[in-house]
């Protein structure tokens, strides 16, 4: 689904999903975001359900859990994306602009988790990236997650013992439709026809939803 809206796609929108399929559905059975949105679809409902942020009562503390996890996982992914991506040459694609990990360590900073405390955290497993399929694979997940994290920011900002701890959910700001579709247009052109990036990208997605899963348990 090609739209001009800058907000929320209509599938976050239905679902307060912080970590949002895709929505496209006007295009052919091949597409590779349909194929994404379809493969993961089981895998993106237990990751929801792990996260519980469509609880707009969620404790602080299970709060400040759930964003340690996702620092945990972002901690190892973003250096093997910045290895992947760093000669990508399709400015649309944007990699470095896409960190989370800055916003991650200012949000537990907020929740009142110190810099010692982040590094003892214990290591994630995150799958082998060997190749830009692997990446694009993980980056539908992390940037479904920006997607779908704009509904969760807006009850979570009316949380004030939340205050300055959710910019993980709003880091583009109002160009997040933007983004997403930019990220659209690039995997489009990388995939094409082919059936062997397709596959692997589909892989690459479902095997970071179940890194996401476990890390979220």
């Amino acid at each position: 689904m090609d739209t001009q809206a800058v907000h929320v796609d209509a599938s976050a929108a239905n679902s307060d999903s912080v970590i949002a399929a895709d929505p496209t559905g006007s295009v052919g059975d091949g597409d590779i975001m349909l194929r994404l949105r379809r493969a993961t679809a089981l895998a993106h409902a237990r990751v929801e359900a792990c996260v519980g942020l469509d609880n707009p009562d969620i404790s602080q503390a299970r709060y400040r859990d759930v964003m340690i996890a996702f620092y945990r996982l972002h901690l190892v992914l973003e250096p093997r994306l910045d290895a992947l991506f760093r000669e990508f040459e399709d400015p649309l694609l944007d990699w470095p602009g896409r960190h989370k990990l800055g916003s991650l360590i200012q949000d537990l900073h907020a929740l009142g988790v110190t810099p010692d405390t982040l590094t003892a955290l214990p290591a994630t497993a995150i799958p082998a990236m060997d190749d830009v399929a692997a990446g694009f694979g993980a980056l539908y997940v992390t940037e479904g997650a920006t997607l779908g994290g704009q509904l969760i920011a807006r009850y979570l900002g009316a949380r004030a013992d939340l205050a300055g701890a959710y910019s993980y959910f709003t880091p583009y700001g109002d160009q997040v439709g933007r983004r997403w579709r930019d990220l659209r247009v690039v995997l489009r052109q990388w995939v094409g026809t082919d059936e062997t990036r397709a596959e692997a990208v589909v892989t690459a997605a479902l095997a970071t939803f179940l890194a996401f899963e476990a890390a979220l348990s």
